[in-house]
């Protein structure tokens, strides 16, 4: 279920209002965390009906294997059970139909991947991980635990949320009504930016990469089509993080910012610190330092950020262009360390901008493309100058709100409205009377429209 989907919107979130609400009667924290257990099973179940079991299941697994972890005999033997086991899970349900599909064309089109399996595997091994190298002690309370794996912010599409950035949390029993209403206007800001900016361009993005032939498409189109996309999935992504955060500060919890404006960067590297930054600190700190990171000499530094990326790649979807996508911006990253950064800070800053944009842009087409085939021939489109028209008359409504976006990415900092858990004194209830007028409109556009994809959903 997606957070700017009416059923959730007029039936899950007003129950979750009333909880919360009553929760604070109680002076305490079983209340808040059965109920958030309950109504994150039910926002499961809601889409998941015949799967929820594996879900109940890895969670008691890697709840009674933490507590293993205190076995000094047999720890190392239980940690790589655990991570081996939490892959295979992985594997099974997300990867398995790929692989067999290079020998039968009949699992190309079956689809039996678990909703949201990535990122509660990612948590999973996360908290694990953390056990084993005594980050953390294993969590005692299997309701504190469940609470924290099913949570329903971050349960189909992240952030990936550490059990240590939560821990304290599961145990303050007192309702904040600063953070209360600071959560409220994150949900109502990532409500807006999904259903305002996001859906509307990918009306455009849609046209162009749903063409039956993409060479047929004008270098304008095309560029204006991967711009799109890119407004698309950023707008997108970061307004479910928005409302994950905003849904997990009503309810008590401090989850930490998983973009920071990416767009405005001017280097890959850069790009990485401010884009889905769960996921690149999760990387950087389950795979690129236990693997050496940059401890080792040149050769394996390059080694361990292409094997990064390209697991990147391989963790958003089962398809080549995912991992042409990813070893895309790994060998870029490679590429900077080898002195492009030298070369890029002697250039004026638009220029820098201008790099990192052609880079993500073109990066986009192998993620978005159905496949290998369809991303090259949308790369000749690009750089098509044969043909420069294109009817704007008939895109001027996602034109508009692609020209909201682009102002938005880009807009300084001094005008950027965007207070975190950590400084909810910059917040106004100002701004959160601004958002609830642009969420009537918002709610309005939905019920008219009805059309309201999701990207991360299907990770």
């Amino acid at each position: 279920m997606v957070f700017s989907s009416l059923p959730f919107l007029f039936f899950l979130f007003p129950i979750f209002l009333i909880g919360i609400y009553f929760s604070s009667f109680f002076n305490g924290t079983k209340f808040r965390n059965s109920f958030i257990i309950f109504l994150s099973l039910i926002f499961y179940l809601w889409e998941e009906s015949t799967d929820s079991l594996f879900l109940i299941a890895i969670c008691l697994i890697n709840w009674f294997g933490a507590l293993g972890l205190s076995n000094q005999k047999h720890r190392k033997k239980i940690f790589i059970g655990l991570i081996l086991l939490n892959l295979s899970v992985l594997f099974a349900f997300k990867y398995s139909l790929w692989c067999l599909s290079f020998f039968t064309d009949y699992f190309l089109h079956k689809n039996i991947m678990l909703l949201g399996i990535s990122f509660f595997i990612f948590h999973a091994i996360s908290y694990i991980t953390d056990v084993y190298t005594k980050k953390i002690v294993p969590c005692k309370s299997l309701a504190d635990f469940q609470t924290y794996f099913y949570m329903f912010p971050h349960l189909v599409a992240g952030p990936i949320v550490r059990f240590a950035q939560i821990q304290d949390d599961l145990t303050c029993s007192k309702i904040n009504k600063d953070l209360f209403s600071f959560g409220m206007y994150r949900f109502l800001l990532g409500l807006n930016k999904k259903i305002l900016i996001a859906n509307s361009v990918s009306l455009m993005a849609d046209y162009s990469f749903t063409a039956s032939n993409p060479e047929i498409l004008s270098f304008s189109e095309a560029w204006l089509g991967v711009i799109a996309y890119a407004l698309q999935i950023y707008f997108d992504f970061s307004a479910y993080s928005d409302m994950a955060i905003g849904l997990a500060a009503m309810a008590g919890f401090h989850f930490e910012e998983n973009f920071n404006r990416p767009y405005i960067s001017t280097s890959i590297r850069e790009f990485w610190k401010r884009w889905h930054i769960s996921l690149s600190t999760w990387l950087r700190d389950y795979i690129y330092i236990p693997c050496g990171g940059s401890r080792q000499g040149s050769t394996k530094t390059y080694r361990n950020l292409l094997l990064v990326f390209l697991l990147c790649g391989i963790w958003h979807g089962a398809n080549f262009t995912f991992i042409i996508w990813g070893l895309w911006h790994g060998l870029f990253i490679c590429l900077e360390r080898m002195g492009l950064s030298s070369i890029l800070e002697k250039l004026p800053k638009i220029l820098r901008h201008c790099y990192l944009l052609l880079v993500v842009l073109l990066g986009w087409v192998f993620f978005r493309a159905e496949n290998l085939s369809y991303a090259l021939d949308y790369l000749t489109a690009l750089f098509n100058f044969s043909s420069l028209n294109i009817e704007l008359s008939k895109q001027a409504f996602p034109l508009f709100f692609m020209a909201v976006g682009i102002t938005v990415c880009f807009l300084p900092q001094k005008f950027i409205v965007m207070p975190t858990v950590h400084t909810i004194t910059a917040f106004k209830s100002s701004h959160l009377f601004f958002q609830f007028i642009l969420s009537c409109a918002s709610v309005c556009l939905l019920l008219s429209s009805g059309r309201n994809p999701f990207i991360y959903f299907n990770f």
